[in-house]
């Protein structure tokens, strides 16, 4: 990045020239010549050399240091004028793209304008030409446009990095909104009827409370899973997962899983993430068989199908079908077979 940023900076220094010219040719000592050729040069190396630290100036005491680095370039070009004259206004230049590049936007912008504004007023009652103003003025224009158009798209650069973390928290919002509402509504309904039996049944109350562990056990499980979701799934952690979390519903798993390249890998841990929780959750399923080939990804399950889950169509896959697109893949969710009692589902995810 800085070795951009000085490469840019230094295609401008050809323009050091017109004074350079002025000054070789001037009418007045060999010494003044010769200390503003001296200086000139001076200027130029100090100008890269605060151009190669711009990039990581972000604060108070880099932007007072940029100040003292445009007093330094200012003096240096003052050393010029004897010899070069007017042409030496062309010096402004560089020093209003410092400080438009180096401070805040709107400080910026109007130190640079001031700066140029003022060398073009004290050279005003000596110019024989206006050429070296307007070519001045065009170049500080120039310099405005950039930093501008660099401002304008570091601001949408912000905004879409604003609308991501936007939409993954409202993803987020979603899934504990499926996890805990249906589960706390539940809850709390047992609760109640718990509180009623405890004198009239005492034994029914205790398995009710029973229940209410288990699902409260269940319920917290749920959350970890969905704020786990915050965090970029590796594929052979997933695939770990996935077995673990099939045993535990009592799902046998099929799991047959091939290597696959790293962009691959990471659409396929969020799809078999998310299609092994929908089978777990929803589907009733006996078995899951997963198949991860390179290019392709296919989860199939024996349970109630797609018409059957409460939560099937939700959220997560809709997410996922949205991952998948801006991936260059294909997500498909169709029925494994046309039993209507337990056509069960098959989720597949293609590269295109």
């Amino acid at each position: 990045m800085r070795i951009y940023q000085l490469l840019y900076a230094g295609v401008w220094l050809v323009f050091l020239a017109i004074p350079t010219t002025a000054a070789v040719t001037a009418d007045v000592p060999v010494a003044l010549r010769v200390l503003a050729v001296v200086a000139t040069l001076c200027f130029a190396v100090l100008y890269l050399e605060t151009f190669w630290h711009l990039p990581e100036q972000d604060s108070a005491h880099a932007r007072r240091w940029a100040v003292g680095r445009v007093a330094a370039l200012a003096a240096l070009a003052a050393v010029t004028v004897p010899a070069s004259g007017y042409m030496a206004v062309t010096f402004s230049c560089f020093l209003a793209a410092i400080l438009v590049f180096a401070l805040p936007v709107r400080i910026g912008l109007i130190s640079g304008v001031c700066v140029w504004t003022a060398a073009a007023a004290g050279t005003l009652p000596f110019v024989d030409t206006f050429w070296p103003l307007l070519g001045t003025g065009i170049g500080v224009l120039f310099i405005v446009v950039i930093r501008l158009a660099e401002d304008v798209e570091h601001r949408q650069r912000d905004a879409e990095h604003e609308l991501r973390h936007a939409a993954q928290r409202d993803a987020i919002a979603r899934d504990v909104h499926d996890v805990l509402g249906h589960s706390l509504t539940v809850l709390s309904i047992r609760a109640q009827l718990a509180g009623r039996l405890i004198d009239r049944d005492p034994q029914q109350a205790r398995e009710e409370i029973d229940r209410i562990d288990a699902l409260a056990r269940e319920s917290l499980a749920q959350v970890r899973s969905t704020v786990a979701r915050l965090r970029t799934p590796q594929l052979a952690s997933e695939v770990d997962t996935a077995r673990e979390a099939l045993a535990a519903a009592g799902i046998t798993a099929d799991l047959d899983v091939h290597t696959v390249d790293d962009a691959d890998a990471e659409l396929f841990a969020w799809a078999l993430r998310e299609a092994v929780t929908n089978v777990v959750r929803h589907s009733g399923a006996s078995t899951c068989r997963v198949r991860i080939r390179p290019g392709m990804l296919v989860v199939s399950d024996d349970g109630v199908g797609m018409d059957g889950q409460s939560g099937g169509t939700g959220f997560g896959l809709r997410g996922l079908r949205e991952r998948a697109t801006a991936s260059g893949a294909r997500l498909s969710i169709v029925p494994r077979c046309s039993d209507a009692e337990r056509p069960g589902t098959v989720v597949e995810v293609e590269r295109t």
